[in-house]
């Protein structure tokens, strides 16, 4: 297998970022074998590769940054990126924010559909681990086995009927990635949005591009979720997302979570990465 870019550049306007609540535009370009995903801030001329190396944590999303210029809210789009087998990409924007759209991948995925992938001239590559490695810290814990493919098996517990204590095994291909996970929403508690929008964060979100966890036990806005089950397929496209900041390399293994989020997905990738290298691999694919 090669490595692979769009086919072609292109414009996304009129979308709003999450927290910020501002409008964005991005233009997308074709990258070169190598390169990654970059994110390029032109307000700032500042380009900021998506890896883990330039991530910080930040409130209720990724965020990268370099030379205290920063992308908030990157993790859709990896996550698409890493979805699609899309490996290298330049994304130019004027602001601090991805933008939201409908609170799922579906828009990054329908437009990289229609431009289209070219495949380059390097052979693509994976991390495998080879070594069980576990992380955990209070109630939440990480956990990744050798495996030929790769899996992610997510468990969430929450405070609501409707929701409560579930776990979802999802085997990732393309194309169950297209059919299970890119259209599931981001999600709240209603009985947080007050506390958030006093903190500055959520300024840009609205009953339809968020599940909103009622106070009474249901789902405050039924008619926008696609599965029963999608705050915890969210969860999982969330995970894709900040996974792929390990060098915009898939990592080929079974993956387990408990109540993780971007903040220990990222603790997590640093301390594989950087502290167990006796646990991977790289392989071409």
């Amino acid at each position: 297998m090669f490595q692979t870019t769009i086919k072609e550049s292109f414009m996304i306007a009129g979308g709003v970022g999450l927290h910020s609540g501002k409008p964005t535009r991005l233009v997308f370009y074709p990258a070169k074998a190598g390169e990654g995903i970059v994110l390029h801030r032109l307000d700032h001329n500042i380009r900021i590769p998506a890896t883990y190396q330039y991530a910080k944590v930040s409130p209720l999303c990724t965020t990268i940054e370099r030379d205290g210029v920063g992308v908030q809210t990157i993790e859709h789009l990896l996550s698409v990126c890493s979805g699609m087998g899309l490996d290298n990409l330049l994304v130019e924007l004027e602001d601090q924010e991805m933008p939201i759209f409908d609170g799922s991948g579906v828009k990054f995925f329908e437009e990289f559909s229609k431009v289209g992938f070219v495949e380059l001239d390097q052979p693509k590559e994976a991390i495998k681990i080879t070594k069980p490695v576990s992380y955990s810290q209070g109630d939440i814990e990480i956990l990744i086995s050798p495996a030929d493919d790769t899996s992610f098996t997510f468990a969430i517990d929450f405070d609501h009927e409707q929701v409560g204590q579930q776990e979802f095994q999802f085997n990732f291909t393309e194309k169950n990635y297209q059919e299970q996970i890119v259209r599931a929403k981001t999600f709240c508690l209603e009985q947080d949005v007050e506390a958030l929008l006093d903190q500055g964060l959520i300024k840009g979100g609205n009953t339809s591009n968020a599940i909103v966890l009622g106070k009474d036990g249901h789902f405050n806005n039924l008619e926008v979720m696609t599965w029963l089950n999608e705050p915890n397929l969210h969860k999982i496209l969330d995970q894709i997302g900040d996974f792929y900041l390990a060098g915009n390399l898939r990592i080929l293994g079974a993956v387990y979570s408990s109540k993780s989020g971007h903040a220990s997905h990222l603790e997590f990738l640093r301390y594989l990465l950087e502290e167990r290298s006796d646990a991977w691999e790289k392989v071409e694919l």
